[in-house]
C-alpha cells in the first residue's frame, strides 16, 4: 500500500498533513472527555442528596413502625413518619432522575464536542487522501506487473488539465491514438507524478517529464 508520494516534498506535506489531522482529532478527543469530565462532576451533590434521602426514609420508615407498634396510639402516631418517609423516597428517586439526566448531557455534549470537529475535518481531509493512496496503490502494482505505459498516458488524457496536456503536444489525444512514443512517455510520466510515484527508467518513461506540475 502505498500512503505517501515518493517526491520527497509532497511526501512532507503529507505527512506533516497526516500529522496535524491526529493533533486535532487528539486535540478535540481530550476536549470531549473534559467537557464529559466536569458536567458528569456535578452528579456528585445529587448522589449524596439521594443517598441522604434514603437514608432518611428508611430511619422514618423504622421509626413509625416502632411507634405502630404501641398500642392504641400506634397507627396514628406512625402515621406521620411513614407519610415523612414516603416523601423522601421520592426526594431520593428525583435525585436517581436529576443524576441520570446530568449523565446523559455529559455524555451527550463529550462526543458532540469531540465527533463533530473530527467528522468535519475527515470529511474534507479523508475522501482525497483514501484516493490518492487508492490510486497510487493501483499504479504501483500496475508497474510492478510489467503494465505498458499506454494505460498510464490514457489516464493522464483524463485527468490532467487541458493546457497541462497541450504543452505535451499540441493533439495529445491524437498522439496517443498514433502510438506516438515520446508523447505516451512524458504523458506516462505526468500521471505517475499525479499519484505520487516516479516514472521507472526501465520502463523507457522519462523520470522528468515535459508538461507536468509539481
Amino acid at each position: 500500500m502505498a500512503l505517501y508520494a515518493v517526491q520527497q516534498p509532497r511526501r512532507l506535506r503529507q505527512i506533516a498533513l497526516d500529522v496535524l489531522v491526529v493533533l486535532w482529532i487528539g486535540f478535540w478527543a481530550w476536549q470531549g472527555w473534559a467537557t464529559w469530565s466536569s458536567i458528569h462532576s456535578l452528579t456528585e451533590p445529587t448522589q449524596k442528596a439521594q443517598q441522604a434521602s434514603t437514608g432518611m426514609a428508611e430511619n422514618l420508615a423504622a421509626a413509625g413502625d416502632v411507634l405502630g407498634a404501641i398500642p392504641l396510639l400506634g397507627d396514628t402516631a406512625a402515621e406521620p413518619f411513614h407519610r415523612a418517609a414516603e416523601q423522601a423516597v421520592k426526594l431520593a428517586e428525583g435525585a436517581t432522575e436529576s443524576e441520570d439526566a446530568i449523565t446523559s448531557l455529559a455524555w451527550k455534549l463529550g462526543l458532540s464536542l469531540a465527533l463533530v470537529p473530527t467528522v468535519l475535518l475527515l470529511a474534507f481531509h479523508g475522501p482525497p487522501r483514501l484516493r490518492f493512496i487508492r490510486e497510487s496503490t493501483q499504479a504501483r502494482a500496475y508497474l510492478d506487473g510489467g503494465g505498458a505505459p499506454d494505460l498510464l498516458a490514457l489516464r493522464a488524457l483524463s485527468n490532467q488539465p487541458l493546457d497541462v496536456l497541450t504543452r505535451v503536444h499540441p493533439d495529445p489525444s491524437a498522439a496517443w491514438r498514433q502510438g506516438d512514443v515520446a508523447t505516451i512517455h512524458t504523458l506516462a510520466a505526468m500521471e505517475l507524478h499525479r499519484v505520487g510515484l516516479e516514472a521507472p527508467r526501465a520502463a523507457g518513461i522519462d523520470p522528468d517529464p515535459r508538461g507536468h506540475t509539481r
